[in-house]
């Protein structure tokens, strides 16, 4: 998917003993302890700290530990969630730190005294969504080769498939598992389960850029990426004779969305269905320059390393519209981490044309009305050109993200995806609504 490529987030997990706040006779709220250590007063909150806790952690460690936390996580933005309870005569005291790049759950315990006896600091990790929650499944691993290359995958059938539909689901750009793991946010897995709740099945494989990294440094274009490794997916799923499914449909999500036009078209009808969660209907180019100016003037305030940013990608967008490349130009010379091949194949590719010359393939379109990546702009354009067309239908989800997940936020970020959430549950069923009636 197209995430935020001008602020790479390196997510650690940490598990760090330490604690601290505020000394005096009043009760500290963790979110003052959050203040202290932003602030860099470290003695003041080393001071709070009972024996055990100031034998165990120095107050150096206190100001490495919590500057290597904003060194990997950017800058606080808000402490959020915060609970209290009565424990052992003390209280423990959660909440979630909501960082520029993650965000985390501490935990503060203090003894009668006030004094602090104990934190924890830990990156949030995947919750399972309520409507996982005790679902039986069949699940079977099929690895599968696709231009030569041996990928892992897994199928879940609901407990009762009699001739179910199966559903592919075809990643975002990047080195995505098989889960789509975003964070702390599990995008596939919450689909397939979602969907094998309804009755319908699912596979879901490693991208091979997750399998076999090294092959990002080389020249590549949209189908050795995205295109090919779908088809073989699909194929191998209706190749194999100990699976009887009812019909066959793709997903795709982000970059897989886009490319879902071109793989329908190559399938025709073999694939009985193509589902586009946030599919860009502008060049690739044109949305990344927007993504780049829209992220570096969010808080209204634009560096010097953001101008540079701005002035550099500026200069490759106009180059790669303006075809000033080659097929052996190199990634770190044109946008994302897409080489020159990459950028030649799409250069005529308008996957908005493509479906409207496609008048055989079911077409069933999703949009959270809160992605900030692909907007209801490109939505829009979608509705404009092919919203008419029988074989299309269309449906966007007020307050969902760019990987349909909840946010209260004015504007969408790249917050938004760092606290653990789920894929909607109403997305869910508009899917399974819609694969059932084909």
């Amino acid at each position: 998917m197209l995430l935020s490529y001008f602020y790479p987030v390196r997510i650690f997990f940490l598990q760090l003993f330490f604690l601290a706040v505020l000394s005096g006779s009043a009760q500290m709220a963790l979110e003052d302890v959050v203040i202290q250590l932003d602030k860099g007063n470290y003695c003041k909150v080393y001071r709070s700290f009972d024996a055990t806790m100031q034998k165990s952690l120095s107050k150096k460690q206190v100001k490495e530990v919590w500057e290597n936390l904003v060194s990997s996580a950017g800058a606080l933005k808000s402490v959020a969630d915060v609970k209290t309870e009565d424990r052992d005569g003390g209280t423990k005291q959660t909440g979630i730190l909501k960082f520029e790049k993650l965000a985390v759950k501490m935990i503060l315990s203090q003894r009668a005294d006030k004094k602090i006896n104990g934190l924890f600091v830990t990156q949030l990790g995947y919750q399972p969504p309520r409507y996982a929650l005790g679902l039986g499944t069949g699940k079977k691993r099929i690895n599968f080769i696709s231009d030569s290359l041996e990928l892992p995958g897994e199928l879940i059938i609901p407990i009762k498939c009699n001739n179910c539909p199966v559903v592919v689901l075809v990643h975002g750009s990047g080195p995505n598992d098989k889960d789509e793991t975003v964070g702390s946010i599990k995008v596939f897995y919450d689909i397939a389960m979602g969907l094998a709740s309804k009755g319908i099945a699912t596979f879901r494989y490693d991208k091979r850029f997750a399998v076999y990294p090294e092959l990002m440094s080389t020249q590549f274009d949209l189908y050795d990426e995205t295109i090919h490794d779908a088809i073989a997916a699909l194929q191998t799923i209706q190749q194999d004779t100990s699976l009887q499914f009812g019909k066959y449909v793709m997903l795709g999500h982000s970059l897989g969305a886009y490319s879902m036009p071109l793989i329908a078209n190559t399938l025709e009808r073999s694939l009985d269905g193509a589902i586009l969660l946030s599919a860009n209907a502008r060049r690739l180019e044109d949305l990344i320059d927007y993504q780049m100016r829209y992220l570096t003037g969010f808080d209204d305030l634009i560096t010097d390393e953001e101008e540079q940013i701005i002035i550099e990608n500026t200069a490759r967008s106009r180059n790669i519209r303006n075809g000033d490349y080659t097929d052996s130009t190199s990634a770190e010379n044109l946008l994302a981490y897409w080489p020159g091949t990459f950028w030649r194949g799409v250069s005529a590719y308008d996957p908005v044309a493509t479906v409207q010359s496609n008048s055989v393939t079911p077409f069933f379109l999703l949009q959270g009305e809160k992605d900030y990546q692909i907007t209801m702009e490109d939505f829009a354009t979608w509705k404009t050109a092919v919203g008419d067309m029988p074989n299309v239908s269309m449906q966007s989800f007020p307050g969902l993200t760019h990987l349909f997940t909840p946010t209260d936020a004015d504007r969408g970020s790249p917050q938004d995806y760092f606290a653990p959430s789920n894929v909607d549950e109403g997305v869910i069923e508009a899917i399974a609504a819609w694969v059932k009636e084909l």
